[in-house]
């Protein structure tokens, strides 16, 4: 007769299901804190290279009459993140802070939260190496102020002095998919005075929608996300 029940020397199928679905579930928790807390100290860089770029605009305008290297071009409002034109052979809008030799880290002029390798730092598609004829993408958009058209520089500069607080530079907004690729939730955006702003996407992800393709059809959509940018929370 026995007088102790068996040891039981395994788990029963329902036992290892159970123990695995909860393995999953903290593991699925365990990654998407890390996800959000790297794009949390992405955001935090990606603000932190706004401000740094803005002082170099601020240098650029020191040096050149007020004059700031911002705007769009070949009619296209969306056109607002070349650094070197392959058409003109020269650099362009934020371009030409490297130009000017103010950008000693050329880091500060990408997103570190960018997927897109046409328009992340030094990737196959997008490489820190000028090149005639190819052109060089920036990370940030330009406040689409004046139309540099087809030249290597506008007709009618910017001028500091001359513009009321206004959003300066953002995440690049010419497209959904720009969002997409980066922080997705929203944009970072700095101010003529140097002030910063989260704005949510819900704030203008009606108009973006719009934005499907690359034309001036767009143009009145983009003055319009740039509007609600410059709009009070």
């Amino acid at each position: 007769m026995r007088l102790f029940p068996a040891s039981r020397s395994a788990f029963t199928l329902i036992e290892l299901l159970v123990v695995v679905s909860i393995i999953g579930v903290l593991s699925a928790l365990i990654m998407a804190a890390v996800s959000s807390g790297r794009e949390q100290a992405n955001r935090a860089a990606c603000l932190s290279n706004l401000r740094n770029t803005y002082t170099l605009l601020g240098r650029f305008a020191a040096d050149n009459d007020g004059a700031l290297p911002v705007g769009y071009r070949l009619g296209k409002k969306q056109f607002n993140t070349t650094l070197y034109s392959g058409s003109v052979n020269e650099f362009v809008l934020l371009g030409r802070l490297i130009s000017a030799g103010l950008v000693t880290e050329p880091r500060i002029l990408y997103c570190p939260s960018e997927r897109d390798s046409t328009q992340a730092y030094n990737t196959k598609n997008n490489p820190w190496t000028i090149v005639a004829g190819m052109n060089l993408q920036g990370g940030y958009a330009c406040n689409p102020l004046v139309d540099w058209g087809t030249a290597g520089e506008p007709a009618d500069w910017p001028r500091l002095a001359n513009l009321d607080r206004l959003p300066l530079l953002a995440d690049g907004v010419g497209m959904p998919q720009r969002v997409d690729s980066r922080h997705r939730a929203g944009v970072n955006v700095i101010f003529t005075d140097g002030s910063t702003r989260w704005v949510p996407r819900e704030k203008f992800d009606a108009v973006l929608s719009t934005c499907t393709t690359l034309a001036p059809a767009c143009n009145p959509a983009q003055d319009s996300i740039w509007t609600i940018f410059g709009q009070s929370p």
